[in-house]
């Protein structure tokens, strides 16, 4: 593993601090990374992709992007 890398930036207040620079490794993956590879069968797939639309498009979201009942 390779050593952090900082990098020194200002805050809100003007004041110099130390942040973590970044952390990924260089270079581009070996394999390709398809999900329709992934997903067997047209159901599994068009299943995955009406949760996903479900996901992005819908007002009934759950966990902790909205709450169930309003503060």
């Amino acid at each position: 593993m390779e050593e952090y890398r900082y990098e020194e930036k200002e805050d809100h207040a003007g004041r110099k601090v130390k942040v973590l620079g970044a952390t990924f490794e260089e270079g581009k993956p070996e394999e390709r990374g398809d999900w329709r590879e992934k997903l067997a069968t047209r159901d599994e797939r068009l299943g995955y992709i009406r949760s996903a639309m479900r996901y992005w498009y819908s007002a009934d979201w759950y966990g902790s992007e909205k709450r169930k009942q309003e503060a």
